[in-house]
This record gives C-alpha cells, structure tokens and sequence, in this order.
C-alpha cells in the first residue's frame, strides 16, 4: 500500500543564513500547526548534505509524510486555508521553490528512529528495456528476504521506493522511474550496511536481484533533521 510524501525543494535568498533562518522558520511552524491542531501525524525533516557531487538543485530540502491519504488531505486543506502566515514566514528566506507529492512503497520497514534525527540515502532509478512494476515488485520481496538473512533488522535499516504523483522536476520521466530511498539510525549503521554491501555479498544479491531489472545512479546522502513527529 502507497503512502504519501511531500518534497520542497528552496533556494536561500542572496545574503541569508539559511541554516538559521530554517531553524526559526521550523519552530514557528511547529507552533503554527499546534495552535492549528494539525499535522499531528505527520513526520517532517529538513535535509542537510553529507555524501553529494555537490551540484545541488536546492540549497533547502523539507520532506515530510503522512501513514495514510485520509490524514494527508485533511492537513493540506487546513493548510490551505490557514497556512498564510508560514508562507508568508518562508518567503523571508527562501526562493525558487519547488513542491512535489510522491507515492511511496515499502520496501523494508524500519524501527521508529526514523522519529528522530537519522541519516537519509537517495538514489534515481529507472527500468531497464522491457521491465517494469511486476518485476520490480518480485525482486523487492526477494531483497527483504536477502536483507533478513544478512541480519539487516528494522533497528538499523529501513527502505522506500518513490514514485511522482504531481510537481515532480520536468523531464524527470527521461531519467527516473522512481526514487529509491534507504535510511539509517546514524552514520555508524550507513557503514555497517556499505560493509553487508562490499564485504559480505550483500551487493552482489542486489546484482542479482535488480541488475536486469533497474539501473540507478551514485546516491546522495542527507543527515535528516526531524522536527516534527508523531
């Protein structure tokens, strides 16, 4: 079953400290949706780089998601109607905004850390010729089958697949099918994993899995700043 996620993508406004501004602006809306009863079930994280090429689209990255459409719609509405002082908020430091929604599908459940500050990996993918969803769908339940038997538990790992709903970046169907998004608790359980991947033939059963299936590019990886959760 998909689940909803929304992405902004911003640039800082010439000569702001965004890094400040961001923290303000995430308190303030915090208190705004508390005052408004709503996105009480809604977890939100703003995105700094860690691992990246450095050619960034966005100088800042919010994602936040929801468990299910119903609580999803109910936020947006009341955002819609009572949102203005946080745009308004936003507006002070951030231009160049872009707004997508996303679809996202389980591929391996992680702990409740994802509550909290962790450590988020993204990587584009897209079908090779001839493939598509029924495969994709078949290689994911032998991969957390794979993951299981590695002993990767939902206390050190969690994975999603995203797929574009609306706003996504023009073009995007010509280099993506899908965003595929691995989380850790910390930088220590990343490396864990890359040493399952290098070391201990973790990789090579990703090979084997997806290789005829999807090809995916270098990922990027973010240190997830959670400022709103359930």
């Amino acid at each position: 079953m998909g689940a909803p996620v929304e992405i902004y993508g911003c640039r800082f406004k010439e000569g702001i400290d965004g890094y400040k501004q961001s923290q303000k602006f995430a308190a303030g809306w915090n208190e705004w949706a508390n005052e408004n009863e709503v996105f009480e079930g809604y977890v939100a994280q703003m995105m700094w780089p860690e691992f990246s090429d450095g050619q960034y689209a966005t100088d800042f990255t919010w994602l936040g998601y929801w468990a299910n459409y119903e609580d999803a719609g109910k936020d947006m509405d009341i955002r819609a109607r009572n949102g203005a002082p946080m745009y308004a908020e936003s507006d002070t430091f951030l231009e160049q905004c872009a707004h997508s929604e996303w679809g996202a599908w389980d591929v391996f459940s992680a702990g409740d850390w994802t509550k909290e500050h962790h450590v988020t990996e993204f990587a584009d993918c897209f079908y090779l010729e001839g493939k598509g969803d029924a495969d994709l769908l078949s290689a994911n339940i032998a991969y957390a089958s794979e993951l299981e038997s590695h002993g990767v538990t939902a206390a050190d790992f969690g994975s999603v697949q995203l797929w574009p709903r609306a706003g996504a970046p023009t073009g995007i169907a010509d280099v993506a099918s899908f965003k595929w998004v691995r989380g850790y608790p910390n930088l220590s359980a990343y490396t864990g994993f890359t040493h399952k991947l290098w070391n201990e033939g973790l990789g090579s059963a990703w090979n084997t899995l997806y290789g005829e299936v999807v090809s995916c590019d270098s990922s990027r990886v973010y240190h997830s700043e959670v400022i709103r959760s359930p």
